[in-house]
């Protein structure tokens, strides 16, 4: 189970993409670099292909497939994706929704190039396949897709689509949350819940001209048993809850005049973001059973097998972007680690890049922290003030330090590798220090 959230800036263009990925507590995740291809017709299996654009990408991909959970491609495009559950029942043997993302990042320079992508391929070929680690679980998607300009939530049930603009905050779960605000539906869906005068201009479902009141998709579509266990509904509240604070705290600090506070408003709001991701609100004490998916943050239990293997946060910025990623499980016991994207460009502001045909090394890194943190004890560490006060000290020496490496490459004419790689010294030195210090 997974959760997707989206803040826009003051002006109404997106600020910060985030999400955190659940899945089975031993699968590995890792940060990918996808590196620059010549552009080609690509097939994801017989007779599915695509345009593939060859755009660089960083992909937080699972180890067993070729898909990816999250990712943002070179040109700003960032996608998430979230499990469904329909009555209109995907293929058993369809394309998982973390290969249509792959795909999208690929193909796409923007949210609404991914947003058509999405729903044409969704039309076209359908989805479903088996999309667990260990067992069987075969699932529709819902998809959040942002750059620096704007954002789309992409609902699907089967080969059935609806998406609208996301608001100035919003997020996706393992719930639908698209009702009767639609700005698109798919022809056979249109005609069950929202019809119109075919014979009037009707470019999307709100104009004018239906012949019928427009009903919800979510009602239309969802299968409700499964929200009992996916707690989709209770963690995406929790989400928007998290963001409106961070909006209606940034209007007010926006009001003030005083000149240090508007310089720390960024990096003030990245630590609210971080700090939403890492929260235990759902459930304080959630125990083995289905309390702690009430968590944005799920540590593993008995049942459901799942918990939050790795979180991104993509930082839009003007010109460029920071891309956080835990490369861990566990966001409450794990740094956010920088990647800087400028002009079309990634440079590392920690380890190398790790590339997809050498990545046992980062996934065996991955294992060695789920080890750590299942250890008696550790998995409780951020609830203890001694831990929380310094996991935020090292992650504000970090987040001032990738500042700095953004505005250095942004105004100096240097080599953008050789001024990148200075500060992604001082950030490994600061993420070693702080794990040697907990025993990591």
């Amino acid at each position: 189970m997974c959760d997707t959230v989206i803040l826009m800036d003051n002006s109404g263009k997106p600020a910060f993409f985030g999400k955190n990925s659940d899945r089975h507590p031993e699968e590995p995740q890792a940060l990918l670099y996808i590196a620059e291809r010549a552009p080609s017709t690509a097939t994801l299996r017989e007779g599915v292909d695509f345009q593939d654009k060859g755009f660089a990408l960083l992909l937080s991909k699972p180890s067993w497939m070729a898909g990816g959970e999250m990712g943002v491609n070179s040109q700003g495009l960032s996608i998430g994706n979230e499990a469904v559950f329909s009555r209109f029942k995907p293929d058993e043997h369809g394309i998982l929704g973390m290969d249509i993302l792959r795909a999208a990042l690929s193909a796409c320079a923007s949210a609404k190039e991914a947003l058509d992508f999405i729903t044409s391929f969704i039309e076209k070929y359908g989805q479903g396949g088996n999309g667990a680690y260990k067992g069987k679980l075969i699932y529709n998607n819902s998809f959040l897709a942002a750059d620096p300009q704007e954002a789309y939530i992409i609902e699907t049930a089967g080969k059935r689509w609806a998406w609208r603009s996301a608001m100035v905050a919003d997020a996706i779960s393992n719930a639908y949350c698209i009702e009767d605000d639609y700005k698109r539906l798919d022809m056979q869906t249109r005609k069950e819940i929202a019809p119109v005068n075919e014979r009037a201009a009707c470019s999307d479902e709100s104009d004018p001209g239906r012949k019928g009141k427009r009903n919800s998709w979510k009602a239309h579509v969802e299968d409700r048993k499964y929200l009992f266990f996916t707690k989709g509904e209770q963690r995406r509240s929790s989400s928007l809850g998290g963001l409106m604070r961070i909006a209606a705290e940034r209007a007010s600090s926006a009001q003030t005049e005083a000149q240090n506070e508007a310089q720390s408003e960024p990096k003030a709001q990245l630590e609210k973001i971080f700090s939403l991701l890492r929260s235990h609100e759902g459930a304080t004490k959630p125990g083995p059973f289905l309390s702690r998916m009430k968590n944005l943050c799920v540590h593993p239990g008995l049942f459901p097998q799942s918990a939050t293997t790795a979180s991104m946060v993509v930082e839009y910025l003007p010109g460029g972007a920071l891309v956080w990623h835990t490369d861990s499980s566990y966001p409450c016991i794990s740094l956010y680690k920088p990647v800087l994207l400028k002009d079309g460009r990634f440079y590392s502001l920690w380890k190398p890049f790790c590339a997809e045909n050498k990545a046992e090394e980062r996934y065996a890194s991955w294992n060695s922290h789920r080890q750590w943190a299942v250890k008696s004890g550790h998995l409780q560490l951020s609830a203890k003030e001694d831990f929380a006060l310094s996991r935020d000290a090292a992650q504000a020496s970090i987040i001032r330090i990738a500042q700095q490496a953004f505005d250095s490459v942004s105004r100096e004419k240097g080599s953008p590798e050789r001024i990148s790689s200075v500060y992604a010294n001082e950030v490994a030195a600061i993420v070693g220090e702080w794990e040697k210090r907990w025993g990591n």
